[in-house]
């Protein structure tokens, strides 16, 4: 059998008591970093050799964790932290035992998503997991303009380094118009959860007041955006994007009316 087993997010003792006893019996361990996994194994004292199961060599790994199920072995899937697949190593695995007929299950346990969703305070109701942000400052703006429209709380993968960044655009995009969490080292012993809209975090990271270290997840609130019924007057907007370029004119503007900056750049678009 092949198990996907969930790793602790921050705390080891989160593991289940189910995953332990497999991970005890198992025949071969593959995981993403092997000493993160190691570390987990030697606290709770399993002496088990750990072979690597990594986003750059799944493909060619894969072919040889089917050989073993065929042998009928047992083998565990672990990522560093929370599930297998979900934004780390395992997804190709799985569609490779489903297209060979060999059974897979999954150990279920701790979740940065879920954690993350509860922790924030935002409606747990309705939810969009997305994965990480974008690096490229491009490829990130767009993504972060491409989720104005969704009624969903929203979590999203950061991390710390490019945390400031993406805080930047939030408030060039939306300013005091959304609701955002910063879950940061969640199950550690610093961990610590800061809220508010994109123009108050800015101010706080600006100011030294937001720890920019370790694990952070962002959940965001987009339902308090109001439909764009700003309209600006057709002299305006041609002295405006005869002198700027159209994101300078939707930024000044912005700053001077405390609107989206988003919505302000879609009113001078439009014809």
């Amino acid at each position: 059998m092949l198990y996907f087993i969930a790793s602790p997010i921050g705390n080891l003792n989160d593991i289940s008591l189910r995953s332990i006893d497999v991970l005890k019996k198992i025949d071969f361990i593959y995981a993403e970093d092997t000493r993160n996994t190691k570390k987990l194994l030697n606290f709770f004292e399993i002496k088990k050799n750990v072979s690597s199961l990594h986003e750059h060599n799944e493909s060619q790994i894969a072919p040889k964790i089917l050989d073993l199920l065929k042998e009928n072995h047992d083998v565990a899937i672990l990522s560093d932290a929370g599930m297998p697949a979900i934004s780390d190593p395992g997804y190709y695995l799985i569609t490779q035992c489903i297209k060979e007929h060999q059974k897979f299950t999954v150990l279920p346990g701790p979740s940065s998503v879920i954690n993350a969703l509860v922790l924030s305070g935002m409606p747990p109701s309705s939810f969009l997991f997305l994965g990480f942000i974008p690096r490229k400052k491009k490829q990130k703006e767009q993504f972060l303009s491409d989720i104005s429209n969704d009624k969903h709380t929203l979590i999203l993968f950061e991390t710390v380094k490019r945390l400031p960044d993406t805080i930047l655009i939030l408030d060039e995009l939306y300013s005091s118009n959304i609701n955002i969490s910063i879950c940061r080292e969640m199950t550690k012993l610093h961990e610590e959860v800061i809220r508010g809209n994109a123009n108050e975090l800015l101010e706080m990271i600006n100011n030294n007041k937001i720890i920019l270290k370790g694990e952070v997840v962002l959940v965001i609130d987009m339902k308090c955006i109001k439909d764009n019924g700003i309209n600006i007057d057709n002299k305006v907007r041609s002295a405006f994007l005869e002198k700027l370029p159209p994101k300078d004119a939707a930024k000044l503007l912005s700053m001077v009316t405390g609107e989206s900056k988003r919505d302000i750049y879609k009113s001078l678009m439009d014809l």
